[in-house]
């Protein structure tokens, strides 16, 4: 029997606390690039938001992540209260709302990481990457009240896993002691593989 990847926010704290601020933020924009599409089929079932400043806040992450010029990058990136402004409202909901607003969330929490270099904010972000993959998944089977068992089994829900491993194997490559800027690229890729819900491609 496969043993499953869990979610230990203890251990990944400390983990990304021996990173450095350029790493973590790697880390952390890896994790809200899998929640976006789902904020962009929100907004587009709902037309409301702000779909392209959402996808080219993240773009602008990356770009400076790869280009090494991350202080330039951030003068340019919109506040992380203007972001707050887009999460749905309750007028405003449809099957991919709670993703949407655990990208809106994410997303706001990197942008203060990049302000104030904070653990406990990457941790967050991580945590709302799982809990959006675990929150469809159930969803998907028709899990409204979670027993033991059945969080078991949902755990070991391909989708779920696919995402643990990822953050698991981002961590790894950051990890290693020669990961420059050049590694940006196969992170931002991986990610894009394996967005919450399976919407590849959106947006």
């Amino acid at each position: 029997m496969v043993v499953p990847v869990r979610f230990d926010s203890r251990r990944l704290r400390e983990d990304l606390a021996n990173l450095a601020p350029w790493q973590r933020a790697a880390f952390v924009v890896s994790c809200v690039e899998v929640l976006i599409p789902a904020y962009l089929k929100f907004s587009g079932l709902e037309e409301v938001g702000d779909p392209v400043l959402v996808r080219t806040s993240v773009d602008a992450v990356w770009s400076g992540l790869q280009g090494d010029d991350m202080s330039s990058a951030v003068s340019e990136l919109p506040s992380p209260a203007s972001i707050e402004e887009l999460l749905p409202a309750e007028e405003d909901w449809n099957e991919w709302a709670p993703q949407a607003e655990d990208a809106i969330v994410s997303l706001v929490y990197l942008l203060e990481l990049l302000r104030d270099d904070n653990v406990d904010l990457a941790v967050y972000v991580a945590e709302r990457a799982y809990a959006a993959a675990d929150e469809f998944e159930a969803r998907e089977q028709d899990l409204e009240v979670l027993g033991s068992d059945d969080g078991e089994v949902l755990l070991q829900a391909s989708s779920i896993q696919a995402e643990l491993q990822r953050q698991v194997d981002a961590l790894d490559a950051l990890q290693d002691p020669a990961a420059d800027s050049s590694i940006i690229a196969g992170l931002r890729a991986a990610a894009m593989q394996v967005p919450v819900g399976g919407l590849t491609g959106a947006g």
